[in-house]
């Protein structure tokens, strides 16, 4: 859990933990520690999300002869479409 809190705070558990978290400072501690900081004042800090990388999106038209009719895909070539190509 990241957390950081508005003024200096000193957090100390009845097991013997303790740590210091100086004004603004984001600092990772675990659940139990942290859930500690913020019944004294401490606030979460919660990560955004990247988004996502946009994919390409390519557009693909019929292929056409030199005469203007459209081509038709070969058989023998299973893994290849050459009655499409992009643009």
């Amino acid at each position: 859990m990241k957390i950081t809190a508005n003024r200096d705070l000193h957090v100390t558990t009845t097991w013997g933990a303790s740590i210091n978290i100086a004004k603004d400072e984001v600092r990772e501690v675990g659940d139990d520690l942290g859930l500690q900081a913020l019944q004294q004042g401490a606030v979460e800090v919660k990560e955004e999300k990247k988004p996502a990388a946009k994919k390409k999106v390519t557009k693909k038209k019929r292929a056409r002869t030199k005469d203007g009719h459209y081509k038709a895909d070969d058989p023998s070539t299973p893994d290849v479409n050459e009655a499409y190509v992009e643009e």
